[in-house]
């Protein structure tokens, strides 16, 4: 498929500019024609803007968009609902604005005689590889509506998973926020307006003062290139993400953490158990299971250790000994593993290890959570604590010699 511009002038003698995508011009030409558009100019893009697209794409277009897209196109098919009628009435009902181009651009392809999996495929990343996996075996099986089913109810078991981490680590980020909003203020507001006072006041000011003095000048002279740097650092951490090496180190860091570790821990043994479950259950072959495991798990280090196990297995060893020779697992994972591989049960015994890993994860947000609080109310306390120390240092000192005459 190419990206066509084109000119064209409607029922209405309005000129009009938009693009198109089609397997050719002729293609493109015939579809705007079968619209009632008249055609000024047409051209092939060159798609050197497609990434930039793609890119603000999944931006507006939140996960939680695509987990109900599934749900409600497995509850209409159930139904019996044709599919183009089920991607019309999901087009109606659809409040993201963003994501009604994307569902339309998949109901052509449908009627141009693509398959669903093959529509969803020529989104890219938009929608995640195990739904385009198992919309692509139940189409080849005949069971489409149990494949959308069993991938909707993963995908909300996942979106759980997440937005349970990112509630631990909310009370952190906007008390970092606001601490480092107050901060600025003292230092591009208070301290200069006190530093003429303490320097005019004739006493000899403690190191402390004189370096917080010092950061303050220092960061009003030089805001500019403050601001500059704080813009460039998304950008910076977004190159560094794509070194697989730092991407390595961070993930162990964040694993190995204190207090951190927990969380992590847990939800890492609950997303794989989740997506290791999902696939046996699907009868992906372990090859193309670890392919699809590994980047939705979405932990490099993690990955490096599943990528070894996945060798291991086609090498012949069995899933457990596999597990075991990584180290990766806990006990009571590698028990389970051993007990499903033995009895034929591998998925239920993997389901069972995501419920209570996800429980476990529940648990260790509610203890962070109580552990950070206080632990986030010490550094913000200490930190104004110094600044408040250096600016009535002199002052102390003034008032003790005043006393003394």
């Amino acid at each position: 498929m190419s990206v066509y511009a084109y000119k064209v002038i409607d029922y209405s003698g309005q000129s009009a500019r938009g693009a198109i995508e089609a397997p050719s011009e002729e293609a493109a030409t015939r579809e705007l024609g079968e619209k009632g558009l008249y055609i000024v100019s047409i051209r092939r893009s060159s798609g050197w803007f497609d990434p930039f697209k793609h890119a603000w794409v999944a931006v507006r277009v939140d996960r939680s968009d695509v987990l109900e897209f599934t749900q409600n196109l497995s509850v209409m098919i159930n139904a019996g609902i044709p599919i183009l009628g089920c991607l019309d009435d999901i087009i109606a009902s659809t409040p993201n604005k963003a994501f009604i181009p994307i569902i339309r651009d998949i109901r052509k392809r449908l009627e141009r005689g693509s398959s669903i999996s093959g529509a969803l495929e020529a989104h890219g990343k938009l929608f995640p590889d195990i739904l385009k996996t198992f919309v692509a075996l139940g189409e080849e099986t005949g069971t489409l509506v149990e494949s959308l089913k069993d991938a909707a109810d993963h995908l909300m078991r996942m979106q759980k998973l997440k937005d349970a981490v990112k509630k631990a680590l909310m009370y952190p980020l906007l008390a970092f926020i606001a601490t480092m909003g107050a901060l600025f203020f003292w230092i591009f507001f208070v301290i200069p307006s006190l530093s003429a006072t303490l320097k005019s006041l004739g006493v000899k000011l403690p190191a402390l003062t004189i370096a917080l003095i010092s950061t303050s000048s220092y960061a009003v002279a030089h805001w500019k290139q403050l601001i500059l740097l704080l813009a460039l650092v998304p950008l910076i951490a977004y190159l560094a993400g794509r070194n697989t090496r730092i991407r390595y180190l961070r993930d162990l860091v964040l694993i190995r953490a204190p207090l951190l570790r927990v969380v992590m821990h847990n939800w890492l043994m609950a997303t794989f158990s989740e997506q290791f479950s999902m696939l046996i259950k699907g009868g992906i072959g372990i090859g193309r299971l670890f392919d699809l495991m590994i980047p939705a798990i979405g932990n490099e280090y993690f990955g490096a250790n599943l990528r070894k196990v996945r060798e291991s297995i086609l090498n012949g060893r069995l899933i457990s000994e596999s597990f075991e020779d990584q180290d990766i697992l806990p006990p009571l994972a590698l028990a389970r593993i051993r007990i499903g591989e033995i009895t034929g049960t591998l998925d239920n015994q993997c389901a069972y290890l995501a419920k209570w890993y996800a429980g476990k994860l529940d648990d260790a947000i509610d203890n962070i959570g109580k552990l950070i609080e206080p632990l986030v109310m010490v550094v913000i306390g200490g930190l104004f604590a110094v600044i408040i120390m250096g600016l009535l240092l002199p002052m102390y000192d003034l008032v003790s010699k005043a006393g003394k005459l």
